[in-house]
């Protein structure tokens, strides 16, 4: 069938200006969402990996811990490549930087959605086996397993990646970066792939981990309205973010391989897939909320290594304490959040 759809994408592809697109309208909406991402998802992001650290160097999160912070590594490098995207926004769509720095802060971009939304994926997982299966699965949920899983992902989000990137996302025409109107058939082939593996896979996964959690028998309904209400808030989050983008692209991209007049097609779903696309980067702000902010031990470290952030009796009661009673404290409440640690 590819074979058939193909030549009509290729026979059909005109120049942008042909195709007479409204580059423009986009830059106001895209100038906001990133600006106001950035400027709050870059100091959450750090705060979160300085409370991480700590929380490792207490003894505490085990194979969880490695999972959150490949997670907000991946939102982090995300998040250094929205100025420049501003900036390419408010140049009129036009690249100033030359076609290696257009390469690989696109790559950069790609790259680290789809390791974010993989290592989403690795943390309901390693839950769903801590909850449902939590003897038999001692033996996988070690930091040197997650190490291992965390690597894996990374290598291979980098090499799917740059299968789908390969030759240039850069038109040196009209300096356009990431960005191809009409796109070609091997790119939308591409792009629909990844609303398989990046979008569909990822909620499947979401779903079983939550229905395998609902049916543990392990857990007390105290702890399991605590931890399927905020599974479910995450699903919603994920939906939210991430599936206008891939419902979208994925019409967008399967339309182009079957229609005969591409153009039309990219002037009529422009905005409203560039303003999806944006929102994608939503994830590296909501990250910190749901993954580090929610937890009690990440707080708590938090509190203790910027006692600033400290505010009201029960923060400077627990800050007081002293080494020996907070480890006391620790070991009595370990049982009740190791299962919720980091969602």
């Amino acid at each position: 069938p590819c074979g058939v759809l193909t030549p009509k994408l290729k026979n059909t592809d005109m120049s942008n200006d042909s195709c007479n697109l409204p580059l423009n309208t986009d830059t106001l909406g895209l100038t906001c969402i990133y600006g106001v991402i950035f400027s709050l998802g870059l100091p959450s992001n750090l705060l979160s990996l300085w409370g991480l650290y700590h929380l490792g160097r207490s003894g505490t999160g085990g194979c969880q811990l490695v999972y959150i912070l490949n997670l907000l590594l991946s939102d982090l490098l995300q998040l250094l490549t929205l100025p420049l995207w501003i900036l390419y926004l408010q140049g009129g769509h036009r690249w100033p930087y030359g076609q290696l720095t257009c390469e690989l802060v696109g790559y950069v971009f790609y790259v680290n959605v789809y390791a974010s939304v993989m290592f989403l994926c690795l943390i309901a997982l390693d839950r769903c086996l801590a909850i449902v299966y939590p003897l038999s699965s001692r033996r996988v949920r070690t930091v040197r397993v997650a190490a291992v899983m965390g690597s894996a992902v990374w290598t291979l989000t980098f090499l799917f990646c740059l299968c789908g990137l390969l030759p240039s996302v850069f038109d040196s025409d009209r300096l356009l970066c990431l960005e191809q109107y009409p796109v070609s058939p091997r790119y939308a082939h591409f792009k629909i792939t990844t609303v398989a593996l990046g979008f569909l896979l990822p909620l499947n996964i979401l779903y079983l981990s939550l229905h395998s959690e609902l049916r543990s028998p392990s857990l007390s309904d105290h702890e399991r309205h605590k931890i399927v209400g905020i599974l479910v808030v995450i699903t919603i989050n994920f939906i939210a973010v991430f599936g206008p983008y891939h419902l979208v692209g994925g019409y967008r991209f399967v339309s182009l391989l079957l229609t005969d007049k591409p153009c039309g097609l990219e002037r009529s779903i422009f905005l409203v897939y560039r303003l999806c696309y944006g929102l994608t980067s939503l994830n590296t702000l909501l990250d910190p909320l749901f993954y580090i902010f929610l937890c009690p031990d990440a707080r708590l470290e938090l509190q203790r290594s910027l006692p600033c952030l400290g505010r009201g009796h029960n923060t400077h009661k627990t800050m007081t304490l002293s080494p020996r009673a907070h480890r006391v404290t620790q070991r009595q409440n370990e049982t009740g959040h190791n299962n919720l640690l980091a969602i």
